[in-house]
């Protein structure tokens, strides 16, 4: 069980109740990334994780397993590093994990990929999806990527700005664990490998618009 796609589904959500649950065009979010996983063809097993075991229902094949997570890490106040933790130490023959996003239902099977691939170079050692954006930012109220006392430049002369999206974002084994291990406080130590990936995969589903929005543009792609 060398490379495995973990699938975190919370059974709670404050901006959009009970999402996990909702028929999301005949299916359920969890499902939909399930199903990408596997057609995906590039892990040794996907693993579902929640604090429901309702979710168990969704082990369709030998390549799917379930894990149960304990309430103290479904709650709001756990952190993504503390459940990485977790799932590192449950699976400690695990090569590399690859967190895949549920509430990123219109993700491609090729955005999935991609992030796996990415994680499988030797010279990285995390991966992140992202959208590479040609516009004009700030950050506090600060031009980021441009200046406001020249002329006014055209996007595509901007310097592009690289925006986590969270569809994905994965670990190698060795670099995560002996960094954490070692008092390391972040999420990406080592060599972080920015995915590009599709921008349906950068729209998430956090509020019901969202979830209108989403199933909207699904079935309008014939999915």
């Amino acid at each position: 069980m060398n490379k495995i796609a973990v699938i975190p589904v919370r059974s709670g959500s404050k901006r959009l109740p009970k999402k996990n649950y909702k028929s999301f065009n005949s299916k359920n979010l969890a499902q939909i990334a399930r199903d990408k996983c596997l057609a995906s063809g590039i892990f040794d097993k996907v693993i579902i994780s929640s604090d429901d075991p309702v979710f168990k229902e969704l082990i369709n094949c030998n390549e799917v397993e379930f894990l149960q997570r304990s309430d103290n890490l479904a709650n709001d106040f756990a952190t993504t590093d503390m459940v990485v933790d977790f799932f590192f130490d449950k699976f400690p023959f695990c090569e590399s994990i690859l967190w895949v996003n549920s509430v990123s239902p219109l993700q491609s099977i090729e955005d999935i990929k991609k992030c796996g691939l990415q994680l499988n170079m030797p010279d990285v050692d995390c991966v992140m999806a992202v959208n590479t954006l040609y516009q004009h930012c700030c950050i506090a109220n600060e031009p980021l990527n441009f200046n406001p006392n020249k002329s006014f430049e055209k996007t595509q002369d901007l310097q592009p700005i690289q925006r986590y999206i969270y569809s994905c974002m994965g670990w190698k084994r060795s670099t995560y664990v002996d960094n954490r291990s070692r008092g390391f406080k972040g999420l990406f130590p080592g060599k972080i490998g920015l995915v590009e990936v599709s921008v349906l995969a950068g729209m998430l589903v956090k509020y019901e618009e969202d979830f209108i929005l989403c199933s909207k543009i699904d079935q309008a792609m014939g999915n």
